[in-house]
């Protein structure tokens, strides 16, 4: 474990990236270049199969139903075949917002411990940035999981939104990646204009920062779009090492389907839109959501669920907002259904290599769905203003989609998305971190349709598996929070770890065990304003306290959350101080951002 760990290259890896670094002989060298031209296959290289290469897909803000195997409503055919001879895992969990799941991923800890117990200067009232753990970029001593497969020989790739800082240490070339092309901002245009969601006075003022291989990238191509410029440039890495002997890990994360919900086809947003233009009242929709996941078993059909406080009543949306909500859910499933193209292209370059069958391939998401509107960006003053001058074609709904436009999910939308399950991004409900999940392991295997994983997993549990895989050593990898999924996705168990977990995120807690768990959330964030207790084998929806009637498992568990806190340097915020902040943030995060 380090401090600020350093990079860990071979030889040859050194010699690639010093060549890389220069844009003169970057092409010469094989390097990566800005999207646009398409990687031709060659032949097969020889690689040594007990150490096979990982390619780790993380989506952004995708929802649990929001997929073909999950019942979602976009064509995701590529992501289906995956999990037709994969695992498809019903109980996957990720931190509640994307920069913790993304510190948990690449460093094995918990967030507190590396410095993300904050996300975007948000903290809990009144734990400030300065305090031990909330600094909410990466701090303090961990090795990053590139290092730890660079040490197994392995050639390191990270292609697409970082969000841990971009400082001495924090970065993915001091975290191991031998390669990368990288999006530091949390959030931005998935154009070419690099816009962010927010102004920002320091360089580069008002733009997101790229960086390529340690250089930082000025201008985007025209036609660039994120999601198709970040395969680009994960194929290109593959391509270029694929002569070595050196299997590859691959760091793939996509800004998509993080807002604005932007994609350039309109012809595949007209598609979606003709799907859900007049049919899209959003009880309807989720109830859909519902039935399909238990016809393919993965819920009970008779499930009792819950809305958000804050969502509307249907009958009362006017023509105009009912319009609104189709054309966010139209160029959403758009997104999807682009992504998963994508994908497609992935594991279609793979098959054409003779790699496929030698690669341990993962798609996830790094949270659930996003719930809140532009507004939550508008908090600093100037920022609404900055918004509409920045993002022209806010407010036109024919518009969403295209670059200046800022259309978000809504929160009904996002509960859609979530299915059976409570609530969204940004709480510790079900819907805010059980997330879509599916492993197409190492070897040929039969498309005989999905093997179900039930078994509680977290995205913590990422770290060790990829080292397991790799036969890696974790001597000097800290302490780690999961446990190696390997024998699960053998075949070898049933379970990974305990079944125990704690979290903590903006004055929330939560501590699981087997199928208790215990919950803090203020009322207005789906909370009772006190600790409950759901059994989640009878109630996944979360809609039955059960604290009175099971006072020693709350007890119990409430001890836990507090030893939890007291390892990883958790600062418990009291009750009555989260609550006093609810309706401010409420207020941010679940408003809809009605078009005129």
């Amino acid at each position: 474990m380090r401090n600020h760990p350093r990079n860990r290259f071979s030889t040859a890896s050194a010699l690639r990236a010093a060549l890389c670094a220069s844009t003169v002989v970057a092409v010469a060298a094989g390097c990566a270049s800005p999207a646009s031209s398409e990687i031709q296959a060659t032949t097969p290289a020889t690689q040594s199969s007990d150490k096979p290469n990982i390619l780790m897909i993380l989506l952004d803000d995708l929802g649990y139903t929001d997929l073909g195997p999950y019942g979602g409503d976009a064509a995701t055919p590529n992501i289906d075949a995956l999990a037709g001879e994969g695992l498809q895992f019903s109980n996957f969990h990720a931190y509640p917002v994307c920069a913790p799941t993304r510190a948990a991923l690449m460093t094995g800890q918990d967030p507190h411990r590396v410095g993300l117990g904050s996300m975007e200067g948000f903290t809990a009232p009144g734990v400030p940035t300065t305090t031990p753990g909330y600094r909410g970029t990466l701090d303090g001593e961990y090795t990053g999981i590139a290092e730890v497969l660079s040490d197994a020989d392995y050639s390191t790739y990270q292609v697409g939104k970082w969000h841990l800082g971009n400082e001495s240490g924090q970065t993915p070339r001091d975290l191991g990646f031998e390669q990368n092309f990288t999006l530091y901002d949390g959030a931005a245009s998935h154009y070419a204009d690099k816009l962010r969601h927010a102004p920002r006075e320091v360089e580069p003022v008002d733009t997101v920062l790229y960086e390529r291989n340690g250089q930082p990238v000025d201008e985007l191509p025209d036609d660039f779009y994120s999601t198709h410029a970040y395969t680009d440039e994960m194929l290109r890495m593959i391509e270029q090492n694929r002569e070595s002997e050196q299997p590859f890990f691959g760091y793939l994360a996509y800004s998509a389907v993080h807002d604005p919900l932007h994609v350039p086809d309109r012809d595949l947003i007209e598609e979606y839109l003709d799907r859900y233009m007049g049919n899209n009242d959003f009880n309807a929709l989720r109830t859909e959501r519902i039935d399909r996941l238990a016809d393919k078993g993965l819920i009970d059909p008779d499930v009792t669920t819950r809305w958000p406080v804050q969502t509307p009543d249907w009958e009362t949306l006017n023509p105009q907002q009912r319009r609104d909500l189709a054309y966010r859910m139209a160029v959403y499933a758009a997104m999807i259904d682009d992504v998963d193209r994508q994908i497609g292209r992935l594991t279609d370059y793979l098959r054409d290599t003779g790699e496929y069958d030698d690669t341990l391939i993962l798609v996830t998401s790094d949270n659930g769905a996003a719930s809140a509107s532009r507004v939550v960006y508008t908090a600093k003053p100037g920022a609404a203003q900055w918004q509409d001058e920045h993002y022209s074609r806010v407010g036109d709904v024919a518009s969403y989609g295209l670059p200046g436009s800022y259309p978000t999910l809504g929160l009904p939308n996002a509960q859609v998305s979530s299915g059976p399950y409570f609530h969204t991004k940004t709480t510790v409900f079900e819907g805010g971190t059980r997330v879509p999940t599916i492993v197409k392991t190492p070897g040929r295997n039969e498309d005989t349709g999905p093997r179900i994983i039930d078994a509680f997993t977290h995205i913590v549990d990422l770290y060790p598996t990829f080292a397991d895989y790799a036969g890696a050593r974790l001597d000097n990898a800290g302490p780690l929070l999961g446990t190696s999924a390997k024998p699960l996705f053998e075949g070898d168990s049933d379970q990974v770890g305990t079944g125990e977990f704690g979290m903590e995120l903006f004055g929330h807690r939560v501590y699981r065990e087997g199928d208790w768990k215990l919950v803090y959330a203020p009322a207005l964030a789906g909370g009772t304003g006190r600790y409950a207790l759901y059994d989640l084998s009878t109630d996944p929806g979360e809609t039955t306290d059960l604290i009175d009637t099971h006072p020693d498992v709350a007890r119990r568990l409430t001890e836990k959350w507090d030893q939890y806190a007291a390892d990883n340097g958790v600062v418990p915020a009291p009750f009555e101080a989260v609550e006093a902040a609810a309706p401010r943030i409420a207020e941010l995060m679940y408003s809809i951002d009605w078009t005129d």
